[in-house]
């Protein structure tokens, strides 16, 4: 008999709400537009307990809630599926537009549509961020070193860790950054295009040069491809010498930490020339950071840029690191570094192909 109403009043109701915009011819065009969307006092019985319910259970938060993300022509959107015997609904959360309402509290607004209706209604719920769940895996590439040093107070303020992927042989600035507890990868020798070598360049360039910084006691547990390219058989050769080898590009990645420790990850580039208007990039930062922190499945969001300088394109301005480290703190997320994913084993560097 429930199912019985419920058909009836999916046909009766927008009928209706025709009619309604009927009644008056000027905003008639408006009132069809706007007629998925509704408020619950609209909803007739049969459909209006079973919205509630939904409304309730997604205002909760729980973790029974499934929560995932898309991309929409790169933009991302955090969604969520909520299946039982009231119905089967779809929720669209609004994470871009959440409002701060101060002691770690942000208000977000969401939509649940009812999948078999179509009609949609929309609300919002508060959100407490919890310290430890989520992180982010922040690194530095190239040989920028007096500017990354010139930032280790900024990183303490935020008790940031973060990783720093170095060209060439073993220097002073390894020690310096494991003494300030950051993490020191490897970005190849001269930094050139991997594809483009023999088997014993790459070995000249990415493998055998490992061996001296371990020797130093630099462990190196990590591996950054110059310019993200690579060819597949790579990934096996290098493997032998690192836990965890790390691509680069402009896509939106959170990987879970089985999914680091099983070896290559890509992280999204943040550089100023990849997003050059500061607005943009606090946008993105922010969106991308709650993201990871909303979804609440301690997920992990790989970043990487290079040198720490306002006038750099391949960089990124204090400021705008700054905003990301506040922001990161500011949602409990974990600073890690590519070492606490990394298997290592004997720590001697072996060479591919022999």
């Amino acid at each position: 008999m429930k199912n019985f109403y419920r058909r009836f009043f999916l046909v009766l109701l927008p009928a209706f709400l025709l009619y309604a915009c009927a009644s008056r011819p000027r905003q008639a065009a408006e009132k069809v537009k706007e007629l998925p969307v509704i408020s619950p006092e609209e909803l007739p019985p049969p459909l209006k307990q079973p919205f509630e319910k939904a409304l309730e259970k997604v205002k909760q938060n729980g973790k029974d809630i499934d929560k995932y993300f898309i991309l929409d022509k790169g933009r991302i959107v955090v969604k969520a599926g909520l299946r039982d015997e009231n119905g089967d609904f779809e929720i669209i959360y609004d994470l871009e537009n959440a409002r701060d309402l101060g002691a770690s509290a942000y208000e977000v607004g969401f939509s649940c549509r009812d999948k078999e209706s179509g009609l949609l209604l929309k609300d919002a719920l508060v959100w407490n961020p919890l310290v430890g769940e989520g992180g982010l895996l922040l690194s530095f590439d190239d040989d920028y070193t007096d500017s990354w040093e010139r930032y280790f107070d900024l990183f303490d303020k935020y008790k940031a860790r973060v990783t720093f992927f170095i060209i060439g042989k073993p220097n002073s600035f390894c020690a310096k950054a494991y003494n300030r507890g950051h993490d020191v990868g490897y970005h190849s020798l001269s930094h050139f295009d991997l594809r483009k070598m023999s088997r014993n360049g790459f070995n000249r360039e990415a493998i055998e040069p490992v061996k001296s910084f371990r020797d130093a006691g630099f462990p190196l547990s990590s591996f950054a491809y110059p310019y993200g390219f690579y060819e597949p058989w790579m990934h096996g050769a290098l493997l032998r010498s690192f836990g965890v080898l790390r691509g680069y590009g402009v896509t939106f990645r959170l990987y879970s930490e089985a999914e680091i420790k099983h070896g290559y990850i890509s992280s999204r580039a943040i550089d100023n020339t990849v997003i050059p208007s500061d607005n943009d990039f606090y946008r993105a930062v922010t969106l991308m950071l709650r993201t990871v922190k909303f979804i609440d499945k301690n997920l992990v969001l790989p970043l990487t840029t290079h040198d720490i300088s306002a006038a750099a394109a391949w960089g990124i301005s204090p400021r705008r690191l700054e905003y990301l480290l506040k922001t990161a703190d500011d949602l409990g997320l974990v600073f890690y570094c590519f070492s606490d994913f990394a298997k290592q084993g004997s720590g001697d560097a072996q060479v591919a192909g022999r």
